[in-house]
C-alpha cells in the first residue's frame, strides 16, 4: 500500500463536499470559521449525512455571520432545552458551548480563539499543552473531554482544520502549532486500519495510541503526519471496495 498515492488522491477539494469541513469553508473572516469549525467538530461523530444534517440546520440559524450569531446570542432559545440536537447532545449542550464562545470573545475580549488558548500556554506549546488548555476553557462541556487521556478525536480534527496550511481542505489559520505537530484524529474506524497496517499494537484508541500511529505516520510523512490521516481515510474505502 502506498501512502503518498493513497494521500495524493484523497487530500483534494473534492473531500469536503461530504465531509463537515464544508461549513467553515463557507466563510472568509478567522473567527467566523473559528465559530464554525469549532462547532463542526465537536458535532463530528457518527454517521457523516447525520452529521451534516444537524449541522445545516444550525449554520442556517448562524446566517451570513457566527461572530454575530454568538456575539449577539441569538442562541439562547436553547437555554434549559432538553430536546435533542444530536444523538446524546441535547439543545442545552449547544448553549452552553455558545456562551464559552461568547464570554472568550466578548466578555474577555479576545479576538479570536486561538488568542484565548495562546494565553494559556507558553509561547511554542505542545500539542497536547493546546488540548489541554481546551479543556480547561470548556470544563464541563458534554462532548469535550475532561483531560486528554482519551484520544480527543473532535479536538485533534478541529486542530489540524486550524493548523495545516497548503491544504485544498484544511485552513491553515492558526500558528500557534506546526503541522509536525499535530495528532491524528484517532475514532473506532481509523484505528481499525491502524491495527490492520500495523501502525499500532495498542488495544484501545486512546490518546497513547493516536500518539503512537501519529509517530509511524511520521516515516512517511515527517513535516506533516496529518497528510497520513487522509491516506487512511482513502485505504478504508478502498478496503470497503474490495469487500463489497
Amino acid at each position: 500500500m502506498n501512502l503518498n498515492k493513497l494521500a495524493s488522491q484523497f487530500h483534494t477539494a473534492d473531500f469536503i463536499k461530504d465531509d463537515p469541513v464544508q461549513f467553515p469553508h463557507i466563510y472568509k473572516e478567522k473567527t467566523d470559521i473559528e465559530i464554525s469549525a469549532f462547532i463542526s467538530s465537536w458535532i463530528a461523530y457518527g454517521s457523516r449525512v447525520q452529521i451534516i444534517k444537524t449541522l445545516n440546520k444550525i449554520h442556517q440559524e448562524f446566517l451570513e455571520s457566527p461572530t454575530n450569531y454568538i456575539k449577539e446570542k441569538k442562541y439562547q432559545h436553547y437555554q434549559n432545552q432538553e430536546q435533542c440536537l444530536y444523538r446524546f447532545y441535547q439543545e442545552k449542550d449547544f448553549f452552553q458551548l455558545c456562551e464559552t464562545l461568547h464570554t472568550i470573545l466578548f466578555e474577555e475580549n479576545f479576538s479570536c480563539l486561538e488568542d484565548k488558548i495562546q494565553s494559556l500556554v507558553c509561547q511554542k506549546p505542545t500539542a497536547i499543552e493546546v488540548l489541554e488548555a481546551i479543556t480547561k476553557i470548556f470544563p464541563n462541556q458534554k462532548g469535550i473531554p475532561q483531560n486528554t487521556k482519551s484520544a480527543c478525536k473532535r479536538l485533534c480534527l478541529f486542530l489540524r482544520w486550524m493548523i495545516r496550511k497548503n491544504s485544498e481542505v484544511d485552513f491553515g489559520i492558526w500558528n500557534i502549532l506546526q503541522e509536525k505537530d499535530l495528532i491524528i484524529p484517532l475514532d473506532t474506524h481509523v484505528f481499525r486500519i491502524s491495527k490492520q497496517l500495523s501502525l499500532t499494537n495498542r488495544k484501545q484508541a486512546d490518546m497513547l495510541s493516536a500518539i503512537q500511529i501519529t509517530d509511524k505516520l511520521k516515516i512517511t510523512f515527517p513535516d506533516d503526519p496529518l497528510l497520513g490521516d487522509y491516506a487512511l481515510f482513502g485505504y478504508g474505502v478502498k478496503h470497503q471496495e474490495k469487500t463489497k
